[in-house]
Order: structure tokens, then C-alpha cells, then sequence
């Protein structure tokens, strides 16, 4: 066990503690675009894991910018992606700080969406559990002040989420999660979402007018009937 833990000491002292701000926008058909806010906590920038994923298949890379503040490398990146897929393969996980996760979206025949994203953070084994001394180092060393945020757009109908009340933005379509790393260390935790895509607005035109004009149709051959009667009426009383 002594020699996991130092490993993942080493693999801490290599990528850093993260602050990790994330805002999601997904289309209809599982495309969307992404804005990525990390606060990594290192003296040397990483421009090229940003070149390197962002020639991944179905990643399109919009823009970035990666700046030091006090001690801090601070990377904002904003790109777009052709699918779930393409955005799940953005993630390598070379350590146990996995703040991206894999993610799902999965499409009903009765027209439900149930979106999922896993995430996780320090060991998921039961023999790192134990109370150890480096393990209290390691814990301290990444949970220390930072939090983990995912905001998510959506252009469905919001059902349910597991995220807080004041979070979920039923007019705005937007959901919200936001983890203290503390809270979740040596844990994994599941966001989820089960939104409902309605009918489209054109449906429902197609439908008004189809009523509309049965409505008419309906009118002009009672009309017609009618008319016939009164004829049928007028002709007689002229041959009495």
C-alpha cells in the first residue's frame, strides 16, 4: 500500500492541485461547444496537452489562453466537439484527480433524455482507505481550498436533476453542480439529468391548421346542404 500512495504522491507533485470551472452547452444531437476554466497550481505552463487534444477526432479547438497568477497557471479554453464520444475521448486519465469524467446522454423512444456524468477523485481501492500518514498528505495536498463547478445547457425541457433547487434554472435550461473536493475525496459522484424534448412548435401549426380547415370544410358543405334545402323549397312552393 506504501508504495501506491508515494506513486500517487508523485503523480499529485506532477499535475498539480486543480480548481476546475466548467460550462457545457449540448445540441440536440449530442454536439456542443465547451468553456474550461483550470486553475493548476504549477510554475510551467502546458500549451502543448491543449494542441494535442485538441487535434483529437471531433474536438475543435475555438480558442485558449493560458496566463500565471500568483503561483497559479491559469488556463481558459474554449472549444466545440461532434459528439459525446469525441468529447469523453478528451480524457486520458494519467492520475486519480478525474474532474472530467465520462459522461452519457441517452435518447428515449418516448422522447426522454437522460443525461450522466461520472467523476471522481483520489483512490476508488478499499486498501487506500486505511489511516495512513501519507494518505492524510496526499488528501490534504489536493483537496486544500478548491472546488470542482459544471454548469450545463440543454435545449430540453428539465424533468429532474440531482443538483440543488436554486441550481436548476427551469426557464434558462441550465443546470448547475458545484463539489468542494474535500467532500468527495476518495469518492466517486454521479451527476444526472432527465429532461423531456417536447414536441416541435410545428407540430402543433400543422395541427391548428388541419383543424382549421376540416373546421371550413365542414361549414361549407353544411352551407351547401342548406342551400340545397332552400332551393329544394323555393322550387316547389313556385309549382303550387
Amino acid at each position: 500500500m506504501k508504495r501506491s500512495i508515494l506513486l500517487c504522491l508523485i503523480a499529485v507533485a506532477l499535475v498539480g492541485c486543480i480548481q476546475y470551472d466548467e460550462e457545457l452547452w449540448l445540441n440536440r444531437d449530442g454536439s456542443g461547444r465547451a468553456k474550461i476554466r483550470i486553475i493548476h497550481r504549477s510554475s510551467y505552463p502546458n500549451t502543448q496537452e491543449i494542441i494535442r487534444k485538441s487535434q483529437l477526432p471531433g474536438i475543435h479547438l475555438i480558442n485558449y489562453e493560458v496566463r500565471k497568477s500568483e503561483g497559479n497557471v491559469i488556463y481558459n479554453i474554449y472549444f466545440k466537439f461532434d459528439s459525446i464520444e469525441a468529447y469523453n475521448n478528451v480524457n486520458d486519465r494519467v492520475s486519480n484527480i478525474d474532474f472530467w469524467g465520462k459522461t452519457t446522454l441517452n435518447i428515449d423512444k418516448d422522447r426522454t433524455i437522460r443525461f450522466q456524468r461520472r467523476i471522481s477523485l483520489g483512490s476508488q481501492e478499499d486498501e487506500f482507505l486505511d489511516d495512513d500518514i501519507l494518505e492524510s498528505i496526499f488528501h490534504q495536498h489536493v483537496t486544500e481550498d478548491f472546488r470542482w463547478t459544471y454548469k450545463l445547457h440543454v435545449p430540453w425541457r428539465i424533468v429532474t436533476a440531482n443538483a440543488s433547487t436554486e441550481d436548476v434554472d427551469n426557464a434558462g435550461k441550465t443546470i448547475t453542480w458545484s463539489y468542494d473536493t474535500d467532500h468527495i475525496w476518495n469518492k466517486s459522484v454521479t451527476m444526472s439529468a432527465e429532461m423531456r424534448k417536447d414536441l416541435p412548435y410545428l407540430v402543433f401549426i400543422l395541427a391548428g391548421l388541419g383543424v382549421i380547415i376540416i373546421a371550413f370544410s365542414l361549414y361549407w358543405l353544411l352551407s351547401i346542404k342548406r342551400k340545397s334545402h332552400l332551393m329544394q323549397w323555393l322550387h316547389q312552393r313556385h309549382k303550387n
